[in-house]
């Protein structure tokens, strides 16, 4: 065991909160602790004191603090020049920290976002040109569907409505109304007459629109004229249908205007 010395007694009596300098000499002290080193326990043994009568942190590990940086100048109030401090500019003082800050105007941007900035800026606009590509397509494709059906409509149309093909016609319009009648079937007279003659309404109206049309109104007309009839008698009643106004077509042509007998006089 080594004997204390009068210098290292008085540097352990100093205002010392570290007990160890280096991690490499707390290492080898604890190793020698066991072994009687009367210097470290008076260590210990005066941190332990001062822990327990005044408060101080007890750490065994040296902890450097890194200092603060410098707090940047706030804006001063405005004052009056009577105010305004002898030793101190408050005011230029922040005017200058301003213009520090100006002149570094990229101060704010971030290292990862202005590496990722062109990437990300590049595979957005290929993916809004991508996207207004495909509308593109879609609508010409759309449109060019909906052009090729009604094209096909009006020459489908066109063709059943041809003057030169009535026997066709004819033949359109005898299918449908027997396809209504064996729809009809199994249901009793009421309807098979009802799918009959929707099957020839709906025959008719694209071969023979106009006779077709017609007939439908005039059927339509007496059958609530009988019906109109019928109620009267049987409930006594005297109620009247408007008569039906004739159309534009069905009325006959103006007559000429004839020449005067007489000659106007002059």
């Amino acid at each position: 065991m080594e004997p204390l010395e009068d210098e290292n007694c008085q540097d352990v009596f100093e205002n010392n909160d570290q007990i160890f300098e280096s991690d490499e000499e707390m290492k080898a002290s604890l190793k020698n602790l066991c072994y009687g080193d009367l210097c470290m326990i008076g260590k210990i043994w005066i941190q332990a004191l001062k822990v327990v009568l005044v408060g101080a942190k007890f750490s065994l590990i040296p902890v450097v603090h890194a200092a603060k940086p410098p707090e940047p100048p706030k804006k001063p109030p405005k004052m009056k020049y009577k105010d305004l401090p002898i030793y101190s500019s408050p005011h230029y003082d922040y005017k200058d920290y301003v213009e520090s800050k100006d002149k570094c105007p990229d101060r704010n941007v971030k290292l990862v976002h202005r590496a990722l900035l062109p990437h990300v800026k590049s595979l957005r606009q290929k993916s809004i040109e991508a996207y207004c590509s495909a509308c593109c397509s879609l609508r010409c494709t759309f449109g060019d569907m909906r052009n090729s059906i009604n094209d096909s409509k009006r020459e489908f149309k066109k063709t059943m409505r041809d003057p030169c093909n009535l026997q066709m016609r004819r033949g359109v319009v005898a299918a449908g109304t027997l396809a209504g009648y064996l729809l009809g079937g199994g249901g009793g007279i009421p309807r098979r007459a009802f799918f009959t003659s929707l099957g020839a309404l709906a025959t008719g109206s694209l071969c023979f629109p106009k006779e077709t049309d017609e007939i439908f109104r005039n059927v339509a007309y007496h059958t609530a004229k009988v019906a109109l009839t019928l109620y009267n008698a049987t409930c006594r009643k005297d109620f009247a249908l408007r008569e039906r106004l004739p159309c534009k077509d069905e009325l006959p042509p103006e007559p000429k205007p004839r020449k005067p007998v007489c000659p106007p006089k002059k």
